[in-house]
């Protein structure tokens, strides 16, 4: 009974643990049930795994990191990542073996396990690791897989509180966290060759696409040296570095020395030892200084001309004087790359442009026809770098660095000419000249006075001083229309003017005079009335005739002075406008026609034409006994024609005008045609009516 008991109070805290589990992940019905292996998670896609599906697990952690709370999980099907979103009461090793209740989500590359609750069953075993070589850690499968590889510790760093091992695996470079480790430890492990067991962890994007592998190891029990360290390797000149030796292991370090020349803002940095360059690349976070003499331990890899050392461990020996730069021209640099490679050089060139960029202030020179870049390794441009000016010449020493056009592969069945072209080395594709600061900038020569900028800042304001006559030559153009307008306004009033002054004189020398004269007339006739009746009759009838005269005259300065008939309409509304009050009067049918395209003639024809027309009109009303008269304009593009008819009795145009008749209204009508440059044609024959035609030659225009 008491067996019994104790069992049951053992194993009442997994059956609570249980059902608490159970009822945290309970569903709807129509939910599927809680999955139980990883392998189903995995599988599942990230819209099924983000609809909180229950799962309940039983496995062992291959890995635990208490500050960060990862924990890796894996049972017998697969491994999966578990995201604890509250700190777990109870410490977790890799190792021990748990039971696993939460939901799934679909984490940001493959499907994981959230808000668990884990209850731990004890120790357990850990699987049985799957040995993996690097293409099959690329395919992104082994992501949070219990895993095994083998490869060379090539350097080891320390970040925050963890250590962390480059490894080669494959000629590929992955990284290893391991716990616990220390720098004494890790410093052991390098240049060995290892075989490591932990979880394979994965870098992605943000568009769940993966990255990078990289392998989180929880102890160094998990680390087994195969191949130790040969120890200490024998120091090399930089010149003979990468050269073939039968006792040398290229796949172990090699030893350097020589004097720094320059340090890159990355942390890596250039060593020169004689006449030979060489690029030192670094994990470790160093602070050095030109002429710093350094003992260097790296690995040989290959560079775009010559070798270079990877994953270093530095030494500073002390410190000294500084290798005096090599002279050299551009042409040389571009045909023997691999005698300057790295190389502390000084070379002369005219600046083309700065560029104060976000990483580092660069210049784009040119020597001869060659364009190349000088980069400054500082943070930001100085008053000295922005200070030069394009077009300077500058002699500039620094480190030398080229980057070749492509890579060289091998040919089957080569001639010997192509050995030969292979063997000889294409010009670089870029060529850069790297430099401490500004201070190794010299200025050798200042750029000329018509420098581009000036020349464009010359050619914008000639085109604004072109812009500004343009600009006054229109505003003149207006104001000489303008003024013309006024001009044109002025002659018009000045020509109403003058004409008024002609009907003036007009109204002095004619109509004052006739009426003077008629007045004496009639005085004669009053004292001849009883002495001579036939005397005093024919000096009335005279002195009538006069009077009718008078009478003409005085209607036409008043026509004359109603000139305002043509101020706002053309001449055809105008000759409606003067025949209305006349043929009601008159009885007679007056029709003026118009034809073809009006257009507003100058004011003098129109003037003219007008003073015609009511010379006509009264001579017809007067003397045709006409019952119809008419008037035809006719607008053509190469002149204007004015007709004016009538169906009266006619006349002969041989006895027409004559001063003695007392008729002058030819005489005027045919001077006024002639005036404004017209031709004037008079048709009649006794009883068969008059015509009279005008015609101006032309396309007069006002």
């Amino acid at each position: 009974m008491i067996n019994a008991r104790n069992m049951l109070l053992a194993g009442l805290p997994g059956l609570l643990f249980l059902m608490g589990a159970w009822n945290a992940a309970a569903q709807p019905e129509n939910v599927l049930p809680a999955l139980t292996n990883v392998i189903q998670i995995r599988e599942l896609k990230p819209e099924i795994a983000a609809k909180n599906l229950p799962v309940l697990l039983r496995g062992v952690v291959t890995y635990y990191d208490a500050p960060l709370d990862n924990l890796f999980f894996q049972d017998a099907t697969a491994g999966i990542f578990v995201l604890m979103e509250a700190k777990l009461g109870a410490t977790l090793k890799a190792g021990q073996e748990i039971e696993l209740a939460g939901v799934t989500a679909p984490g940001d590359f493959a499907p994981i396990i959230r808000s668990p609750k884990i209850r731990v069953l004890g120790p357990g075993h850990l699987p049985v690791p799957h040995r993996v070589n690097y293409d099959q850690l690329l395919t992104g499968q082994e992501d949070c897989q219990w895993i095994e590889v083998s490869g060379f510790v090539r350097s080891a760093m320390v970040l925050g509180d963890h250590h962390y091992l480059s490894l080669l695996v494959d000629g590929q470079r992955l990284m290893v966290s391991i716990q616990g480790l220390t720098e004494a430890g890790a410093a052991a492990l390098v240049d060995t060759r290892v075989r490591l067991r932990g979880v394979c962890s994965s870098r992605f994007n943000m568009k769940r696409q993966f990255r990078a592998p990289w392998l989180q190891v929880s102890s160094q029990a998990d680390v087994l040296v195969e191949e130790p360290s040969p120890g200490e390797p024998a120091e090399v000149s930089i010149a003979r570095l990468g050269q073939f030796r039968s006792h040398d292991n290229h796949s172990h370090r090699s030893k350097v020395s020589g004097v720094v020349t320059l340090q890159k803002l990355d942390g890596s940095f250039f060593i020169q030892e004689g006449e030979a360059g060489l690029w030192v690349r670094t994990d470790h976070d160093l602070k050095l200084y030109p002429g710093d003499r350094v003992s260097v331990t790296g690995y040989t890899a290959l560079g775009q001309y010559t070798p270079y050392l990877d994953d270093c461990v530095v030494q500073v020996l002390g410190h000294t004087k500084m290798p005096v730069p090599v002279s050299a021209k551009l042409e040389a640099l571009l045909n023997s790359p691999e005698d300057f490679d790295g190389l502390l050089i000084r070379v002369e060139a005219s600046l083309v442009n700065r560029v104060e960029g976000t990483l580092r202030p660069t210049l784009v020179l040119q020597s001869t026809n060659t364009i190349f870049t000088a980069i400054v390794e500082t943070p930001k441009a100085d008053e000295r770098f922005n200070a030069l000016e394009p077009g300077s010449l500058l002699a500039l020493t620094g480190v030398f660095v080229a980057q070749t056009p492509n890579k060289w592969t091998p040919h089957v069945n080569r001639t010997r000419e192509r050995v030969e072209q292979d063997l000889s080395l294409q010009p670089p594709e870029t060529v850069e000249v790297l430099l401490r600061s500004s201070v190794f900038l010299e200025v050798l020569q200042a750029p000329p006075w018509w420098t581009l900028t000036r020349l464009l800042w010359l050619i914008g304001l000639l085109v604004m001083v072109l812009l500004a006559g343009l600009g006054w030559a229109v505003a003149l153009n207006r104001r000489v229309r303008r003024q013309t307008r006024i001009i044109a306004g002025k002659v018009k009033r000045e020509g109403v003017l003058e004409e008024r002054d002609r009907i003036a004189r007009e109204f002095h020398d004619t109509l004052e005079q006739e009426l003077a004269a008629i007045t004496i007339q009639l005085d004669t006739v009053d004292a001849h009335f009883h002495e001579a009746p036939e005397t005093a009759r024919r000096l009335l009838e005279l002195a009538r005739s006069m009077t009718r005269r008078s009478l003409s005259e005085a209607r036409r300065s008043v026509w004359d002075l109603r000139s305002h008939l043509l101020e706002n309409s053309d001449l055809a509304t105008a000759l409606r406008e003067m025949i209305v009050p006349l043929a009601a009067a008159s009885g007679v049918e007056i029709i003026v026609h118009s034809a073809g395209k009006a257009r507003k003639l100058p004011a003098v024809i129109e003037h003219h034409l007008l003073r015609v027309a009511q010379e006509a009109l009264a001579n017809a009303l007067k003397h045709s006994g006409a019952k119809k008269i008419t008037f035809a304009l006719n607008y053509e593009p190469s002149q204007v024609q004015f007709r004016l008819g009538d169906d009266g009795r006619g006349f002969d145009p041989a006895t027409a005008g004559q001063a003695s008749a007392g008729h002058f209204g030819l005489l005027d009508m045919r001077e006024r045609v002639e005036k404004i440059g017209g031709r004037f044609s008079l048709c009649s024959q006794p009883g068969q009516g008059t015509e009279i035609i005008i015609t101006l030659a032309g396309t007069p225009t006002e």
